[in-house]
């Protein structure tokens, strides 16, 4: 077939010959801004991704440090709430003897070591400093607890004094005040002390991954200056001693924080370096949580993937030009040639997107049972670029845990004639490794010739699902980290006292007892005072192995209480089998042989233990009405309690069940064993 080629002299073909450049440069122009378009969507989605991760970590910190002061102030609350203690300080009072200070005295020991507070002080109405867990104490409170202490006893409720720093501690310290009444006449209070060192702290130094710039901490605004209530990654300043002047309007994330921005901030942190921050106040506290990394960390791998795209981008745009450059040189080419030439020009074009997006397309015939692919289809199944596939050989390609449900949905899809959309796992054909792909596929009209043919694109997902399946494995390791005591890597109070409610509602579902065994190390203040604080820290992990290997029964839950008291949970366990449980834990502990020169007659460290037991049924019976969770969890803790003092009273190191006679009066025991 001759070619026509119109005289050089014909004014219109010049013409449009001279648009060609025009046109092609409006192409690149459409071709960039739907490519940058991508790039800003894509830069998007990746800094959600990023933000969403930082912000959960904030709220699971948050939520710890909630957790803390709800638990101090409920501790406050009931010693507040406490008749046997008002009692006694009445008694202290009026006839202050030797015998009722110590009753008084070892109160306020207890609440040092069982509940973890480093100092436990009566005072008087006027903040005076009355008793202490040593004996009688000289001088006055803090200002600031003086004047908490007036509101306190106003309202008739505990109050926080917050953290702070003070002479006659060499540590900050969070300080709660529990008032005392002998009926409306106020006798006093409670000062407690906690080291925040030990027990919040710690809580802001929970995160999922090895980063060298994130880090938690702690403000609070005082007039126009913040104060940093917690330790600083990046510098060496003592908490509540470093304190940054608020300059609004200069960006910085602890600025916008004290102006009142919550949520995901950018700015310049105190090192002057930029971050991406994540603000939330902690919940009855004028405390902000902090949570931050640096954006250079946190973004260099998202940055470095979109800048390959528009290396991508650079190199289409340069082979489209170089396209335009070799149609105007051989204009003369027949038409018949110049569409071949631009058709497999943009046939290349798709290919390379298709790759750098690892998207493949495919045609599936019903009829002969095969798929005709694309190479980049065929290359995310591992075949050779040029090809087909038959039916059997996808079957075999699939993952054993997806393949009845990926035929399932598209056997489906085949039957219905509707749109397809699914993930699955396959073992790629060319080194049977693991990938995740996503099929969209579209089927031919049901009266028409194709009704048995589908097309559709597959992409490989791998990466995004292994993504998002880390961010789920830190989420999970944080709740997890919230749960465990540090020290003997046993649940803790918090996961315990979620494991009593959890069990006690289906307690009442099915009927059966549930059973509390509250555990005391005896004499361990002798044990710490003679040996140290390391070894006393060793004899408790000792103890908490041997507790948890010696229970022997799936389902039952060991927690560490707090100081040196354990408790175990004995799901459908009547009395009799919690004693038995029971006398296997003290046996056990027995036979670690570990050495204690001021504790009983065998000099070796042994443990107390008190027996509880209710069935929900008898007990509603009894009481004509069902008790809720909370109220029942009480009553067994406060029996267990009460069966454990008995424990202590016959001589220690043995096991009682909980009966009438544990509800003995504190001050009718003799002091000896207090």
């Amino acid at each position: 077939m001759k070619h026509f080629s119109p005289p050089a002299s014909s004014a219109p073909p010049s013409r449009a010959w001279w648009l060609l450049p025009l046109l092609a440069l409006l192409c690149s122009l459409a071709l960039g801004w739907g490519v940058r378009t991508v790039y800003l969507e894509r830069e998007q989605r990746y800094r959600h991704v990023i933000e969403g991760s930082l912000a959960a970590i904030n709220q699971l910190q948050v939520g710890g440090v909630t957790a803390w002061r709800q638990r101090r102030m409920g501790e406050a609350a009931s010693l507040t709430d406490d008749g046997l203690l008002t009692a006694a300080v009445t008694r202290w009072r009026q006839v202050p003897s030797s015998a009722n200070a110590a009753v008084l005295r070892e109160r306020l020991r207890g609440m040092v070591e069982h509940l973890g507070y480093t100092g436990a002080y009566l005072v008087d109405p006027q903040g005076r400093l009355l008793l202490g867990p040593d004996g009688p104490q000289q001088g006055g409170m803090p200002a600031p607890e003086r004047d908490a202490l007036h509101a306190s006893l106003a309202l008739a409720q505990p109050a926080v004094t917050g953290l702070q720093r003070d002479a006659r501690f060499a540590f900050p310290y969070f300080g709660l005040l529990a008032p005392l009444y002998d009926g409306t006449q106020p006798l006093g209070a409670v000062w407690l002390v906690v080291d925040a060192r030990a027990t919040l702290y710690p809580l802001l130094a929970t995160w999922p991954n090895s980063s060298h710039t994130a880090e938690s901490f702690l403000v609070e605004r005082q007039g126009d200056s913040m104060l940093f209530l917690s330790p600083l990654r990046h510098r060496g300043d003592e908490p509540l001693t470093l304190r940054m002047p608020w300059r609004p309007g200069s960006g910085e994330p602890i600025a916008l924080a004290a102006g009142g921005s919550r949520g995901t901030l950018y700015g310049l942190d105190y090192r002057g370096e930029q971050v991406l921050a994540t603000v939330a106040a902690v919940p009855g506290s004028n405390w902000l949580l902090i949570s931050k990394i640096d954006a250079a960390e946190a973004f260099t791998e998202a940055q470095r993937r979109e800048w390959l795209a528009l290396g991508l981008f650079a190199s289409l745009a340069a082979l489209l030009l170089g396209g335009v450059v070799v149609l105007w040189r051989w204009r003369v080419w027949r038409r018949e040639s110049a569409l071949k030439e631009r058709l497999e020009h943009n046939m290349r074009w798709l290919e390379t997107a298709q790759r750098a997006a690892s998207v493949g397309y495919f045609a599936y015939n019903g009829e002969q049972r095969v798929f005709v692919m694309s190479a980049m289809a065929n290359a995310i199944f591992g075949l050779p670029a040029h090809g087909q596939m038959a039916l059997r050989q996808w079957i075999d390609m699939l993952h054993a845990d997806d393949r009845e449900e990926t035929l399932r949905l598209h056997g489906e899809a085949m039957a219905q004639h509707s749109p397809l959309c699914a993930q699955y796992r396959i073992l790629r054909a060319s080194d049977r490794h693991l990938r995740w792909v996503e099929v969209r596929a579209e089927y031919g009209d049901p009266q028409g010739a194709e009704r048995s043919r589908m097309t559709g694109t597959i992409q490989d997902i791998t990466e995004r699902r292994q993504a998002e399946e880390q961010l789920e494995r830190y989420r999970a390791a944080l709740e997890a980290q919230i749960r465990i005591d540090p020290l003997t890597q046993l649940a803790n109070r918090l996961a315990l006292d979620e494991q009593v409610a959890f069990e006690w509602e289906r307690a009442q579902r099915s009927g059966t007892p549930l059973a509390l065994l509250m555990i005391d190390v005896d004499r361990f203040k002798a044990f710490n005072d003679h040996y140290g604080h390391v070894a006393g820290d060793r004899c408790l992990q000792s103890v908490a192995l041997a507790l948890s290997t010696a229970t022997g029964r799936a389902g039952d839950v060991v927690a560490r209480y707090g100081g040196e008291e354990f408790a175990v949970l004995l799901p459908g366990a009547s009395e009799e089998q919690a004693w038995s449980v029971a006398e296997r834990l003290r046996e056990a502990v027995r036979a670690l042989g570990i050495d204690h020169a001021r504790g009983c007659e065998d000099c070796i460290v042994t443990i107390s233990i008190g027996a509880a037991s209710i069935q929900p049924a008898l007990r509603e019976m009894t009481t004509g009405s069902p008790r809720t969770g909370v109220d029942m969890a009480h009553a067994l803790f406060r029996q267990a309690d009460a069966a454990l003092y008995r424990a202590k009273q016959y001589g220690r190191d043995q096991t009682m069940v909980y009966g009438p006679e544990c509800d003995v009066a504190l001050h009718d025991a003799p002091d000896s064993l207090l």
